[in-house]
């Protein structure tokens, strides 16, 4: 049955973070690197859908809602089919079972697919603020510092940028990573966990960092560094379907650049849909950035480290090199937006 513009619930709602890196295996009709040409590809996008994973109240949410990227795919005779996900993680296996060919997560998830054997590309990234994630604890407790939590209960979502930060934090603090007991819950269970005082401190991001906030009960250690979001694409698209993929780009930019200018009423928008008060979203998503900017060596870089902290500290089983799954420079000059 031929989709178009149709959003669909994934089925995958309720996998994990850790179930990424144990149940995202390479399919065997997966085409590999080297598999796949640039020559492969055929150059027109006519009749063809493209399927996108977003998450709720993020730019492709938005980009979905605004109809601008169907609108400049119906000029090339595409369509779009959207798919909703939970999270990042999900959303790879998916992307690596050839469900979906473009979707956008944050820094952790492709790191994860990645060791996993995951094929995909990163093709473009949006750098998030230092202010969009911290490590919060009570108001009264007796920890100041990243050293402080020796010995001490924190928690957070295992293997995301949360997880990562707590990682560096430590490392910066001289406290080696095995002296921290991490109590690995989701976001909400991770606050119900920290409101009761069942654990000591609670790394997180936005918007659930901007809604701890509103509370006098909590003080912040103020070690949040800066992160990122990443689109993705799959192997196969990124190599056969270029034209598609540099639209998709270039409504996603123009869509980053109208957020930046339309922020209350992007707030207002998404209050509903994820339960957060329009103000605390509308400062949330100001203090981040809505760039869409290329992936460049710099960019690899800061991934590698994050790659290689969480190898480090065990948390994926393998080592991995982030450089393999960037789109190799001759073909990304074909679909990056100028």
């Amino acid at each position: 049955m031929h989709l178009k513009r149709r959003t669909v619930l994934s089925g995958l709602i309720g996998l994990s973070i850790p179930l990424i890196a144990s149940s995202c295996t390479r399919d065997s009709s997966s085409p590999t690197t080297s598999q796949v040409s640039p020559s492969a590809a055929p150059a027109t996008s006519a009749g063809q859908t493209i399927h996108i994973g977003y998450q709720k109240a993020t730019e492709l949410d938005l980009l979905r809602t605004r109809g601008e990227l169907d609108k400049k795919l119906s000029e090339l005779g595409a369509t779009a089919e959207w798919a909703l996900f939970p999270s990042g993680p999900p959303m790879l296996e998916a992307m690596n079972a050839g469900k979906i060919d473009f979707g956008g997560v944050g820094e952790s998830p492709p790191i994860f697919s990645q060791a996993a054997g995951g094929q995909f590309y990163y093709v473009s990234v949006t750098p998030l603020s230092a202010a969009s994630q911290d490590i919060v604890v009570s108001k009264n407790s007796a920890i100041q510092t990243p050293a402080d939590l020796k010995g001490k209960k924190v928690a957070l979502q295992k293997g995301s940028s949360a997880h990562y930060l707590l990682l560096k934090a430590l490392e910066e603090a001289s406290v080696s990573a095995d002296q921290v007991e991490v109590v690995s819950l989701s976001p909400a269970d991770a606050r119900a966990a920290f409101e009761q005082g069942n654990v000591d401190a609670w790394s997180i991001w936005d918007p659930f960092l901007a809604v701890a906030q509103q509370s006098s009960n909590i003080r912040g250690l103020n070690v949040g560094r800066e992160r990122r979001n990443y689109f993705l694409a799959s192997q196969q698209f990124a190599k056969s379907q270029s034209t598609m993929l540099k639209t998709v780009l270039e409504a996603a930019k123009e869509n980053g650049n109208w957020i930046a200018q339309n922020i209350q009423e992007v707030a207002q928008r998404f209050s509903k849909d994820i339960k957060v008060d329009q103000v605390v979203l509308q400062e949330v998503y100001k203090r981040r950035s809505w760039q869409v900017l290329p992936v460049d060596a710099q960019i690899q870089e800061a991934q590698q480290a994050v790659a290689d902290t969480f190898y480090k500290s065990k948390v994926i089983p393998k080592s991995v090199q982030v450089n393999e799954v960037f789109l190799p420079s001759e073909d990304y000059s074909k679909i990056f937006p100028s």
